[in-house]
């Protein structure tokens, strides 16, 4: 697949990029079971930017639309019950985060993950760059929008990232291509169903994504 190949390493990022684990994580086994402990602040799993505060809906620089956001739509809001230090937490933060993703796919902007990912996940860092290189050459995406299952529980091991709890999580996505503003399609990618990832996350002030790999 044409798409795949060329965003294996993110020279491109779109929606297909998620197919792709093999160039996203370095370190792939560790810890055995969750850990349930106070929260703690990492260097391995500091966020490049600040959580949205108490008072706002968004990180300020997260974009409110854009070419790719349907009528009517608003960014994802981080949810009350992932504010819980739990299983069911993790997995609420999951689906929230999937959700970042695809906003991040719908305004050509990786403002929104970034607030939530940890410097160990290398496809979260990797979708960023990409799409900041997609912005730059004044493309963005048209399609490749996510439809995310709940998310359930899975084991860390053998993530070796620093991890509280792992879920797994299903997403579709639709066909997409990346276009400019004349309507010229550069890349692009057919639908895809049911892809499954296993997401582990490590809770500081707020719960940050430190691996994210396609199972």
């Amino acid at each position: 697949m044409r798409v795949v190949r060329s965003l294996r390493c993110f020279v491109l990022a779109v929606p297909a990029v998620l197919l792709v684990a093999a160039c996203t994580q370095g370190n792939a086994t560790p810890n055995l079971s969750p850990v349930f402990s106070a929260p703690a602040t990492s260097p391995a799993v500091s966020s490049a930017t600040a959580s949205p505060s108490a008072s706002s809906a968004y990180p300020a620089d997260v974009p409110l639309t854009g070419h790719n956001v349907r009528l009517g739509e608003k960014p994802p809001v981080y949810p009350a019950a992932a504010r819980a230090h739990t299983q069911a937490g993790a997995n609420a933060f999951a689906e929230f985060f999937m959700r970042t993703l695809d906003w991040a796919y719908a305004t050509t902007n990786p403002s929104y993950p970034r607030h939530f990912s940890g410097s160990s996940c290398g496809l979260c860092n990797g979708l960023a760059v990409g799409m900041g290189k997609t912005a730059a050459r004044h493309l963005w995406y048209e399609g490749g929008r996510f439809t995310i299952h709940a998310a359930t529980a899975t084991a860390i091991g053998p993530v070796t990232a620093p991890a509280d709890f792992c879920s797994l999580i299903r997403v579709d996505v639709t066909a997409e291509s990346v276009v400019d503003k004349t309507g010229k399609i550069y890349n692009g990618d057919g639908a895809h169903s049911n892809l499954k990832f296993k997401l582990c996350a490590k809770q500081t002030t707020s719960w940050l994504t430190t691996y994210l790999a396609r199972i």
